[in-house]
């Protein structure tokens, strides 16, 4: 099928028409409209700007995550959807100011072309990047008028905290990873996620299939409201759980497959085990330990936190987020039930069943565990990672964290069954492969 393109800024009606059509054809049926070599420049000015916007420049849920709006969306989700609030610390982690690294001209390669750090960070429509080495502020960028307290969409990052808290549970014994996850919650009895382990769920090691029209992302964010919500999609997040099947050979060994639901009904579980919701366990156990500043979570008509994509936080909570997992990855093991799910990230994945994987391109070696990408790289290397160009690495062996924010446009379509492949990372600057080139690049640059 040949890519479409997207419509030029005309006339309100034409922009009307125009994304009425590239709903249907990308959002709905999940086709990539974009080539891989060249997306349109997200504008830097002119978006929700006015008093009032002018119309071709008002973002809403039928363009929201189209580019020319993305960036926009990616720092305004409160804006598009309902959230909740998640509270900042009584006393913030500190970030001191370290010995600046110039970084800007840090060549590393994309594909087979060298390039520089501040024309990857421009190409991948960044808005902001944070670099950490012992603790000290290194290196610190904003692009295009992205604030330093500005929330932005983790995305997908958020299953990491997700993770966390589900270690957590296991940690106290509140959760018993080998338990079948209906044996939480009954309404999840006969669906993939119910008739699977929690340890299965957490690893995505779930051999689920979605309907073909509500794939695993869009369907998620119609049942969020994050975008139009069509007939037949779910009406809130509980309801689709609900749609998923059995996919494959019931005997056979599950495969890995990356996708929302299972963090969802993990989710479900642990408000039902604590009779708390997911944002107060999230603001006691996790938010509360670190942040300066507050951050939101999407939620659903029925006030259901979106637990697999829907926290937005600004860059440096983001960045003492990954520090406070660093210091506890390189502290001793304690009691304290924190500290034990991080070193539960520690725990070996299985990287054979990675490589077979819908995320296994440009990761060699990986494995997973807990909402966590294990890099194997031995330095004890993690990551968290989002649509749309969103990153947390932590190196507790070299003392370094990396966070990325963006809004990288990405409407490729996911795979909507086990044993699928997904059509997304199509060009080699949003790849795996080149943020790790990335990596290796800074910390060749780091003292040993």
């Amino acid at each position: 099928m040949t890519p479409c393109t997207f419509p030029t800024l005309a006339s309100p009606s034409r922009q009307r028409r125009a994304s009425g059509l590239l709903l249907s054809a990308s959002l709905l049926l999940g086709t990539a409209l974009l080539p891989a070599q060249a997306f349109p420049a997200a504008p830097s000015v002119g978006v929700m700007q006015g008093f009032p916007p002018a119309p071709e420049l008002r973002v809403n849920k039928v363009n929201a995550f189209l580019p020319t709006y993305l960036r926009w969306t990616m720092t305004h989700a409160r804006e598009v959807s309902s959230t909740r609030n998640l509270a900042r610390a009584r006393a913030p982690l500190p970030l001191p100011a370290g010995q600046p690294l110039n970084l800007g001209t840090l060549r590393f390669n994309a594909g087979e072309e060298s390039l520089t750090l501040e024309r990857y960070l421009q190409e991948t429509v960044t808005d902001g990047m944070i670099v950490l080495h012992r603790g000290n502020v290194v290196y610190e960028r904003y692009l295009d008028g992205f604030g330093d307290r500005q929330p932005h969409i983790w995305a997908s990052m958020t299953k990491s905290v997700t993770g966390l808290l589900a270690a957590q549970f296991i940690a106290e014994g509140k959760l018993d990873p080998e338990a079948r996850l209906a044996s939480y919650v009954q309404e999840l009895e006969g669906t993939p996620f119910g008739e699977s382990s929690v340890r299965a769920n957490l690893d995505m090691r779930v051999a689920v299939a979605y309907p073909e029209k509500v794939p695993p992302d869009l369907g998620l964010f119609a049942a969020t409201g994050l975008i139009p919500r069509q007939p037949g999609m779910p009406e809130d997040i509980y309801s689709f759980l609900k749609m998923a099947q059995p996919a494959g050979d019931a005997t056979s060994e599950p495969p890995f497959f990356y996708q929302n639901g299972s963090p969802e009904a993990l989710a479900w579980a642990l408000r039902r085990i604590s009779g708390k919701t997911w944002a107060e366990l999230v603001e006691e156990r996790i938010w509360s330990r670190f942040a300066e500043e507050d951050a939101y979570v999407q939620v659903d008509q029925l006030g259901t936190e979106m637990a697999s994509g829907g926290i937005s936080g600004n860059l440096r909570d983001t960045a003492r987020f990954a520090e406070l997992v660093r210091r506890e990855l390189a502290s001793k093991a304690s009691d304290d039930s924190f500290n034990r799910a991080v070193h539960s990230l520690f725990e070996s994945g299985d990287a054979a069943v990675f490589a077979r994987g819908n995320l296994a391109p440009g990761r060699p070696g990986y494995a997973y565990r807990n909402y966590w990408f294990q890099k194997n790289d031995g330095d004890g290397s993690i990551e968290a990672s989002g649509r749309f160009g969103q990153k947390i690495y932590i190196n507790p062996g070299r003392e370094l964290v990396i966070v990325k924010l963006a809004s990288t446009p990405d409407q490729a379509r996911r795979a909507s069954s086990a044993g699928g492949e997904d059509r997304s990372g199509t060009r080699a600057m949003d790849s795996a492969a080149t943020f790790n080139n990335l990596v290796s690049a800074l910390l060749d640059q780091l003292p040993h």
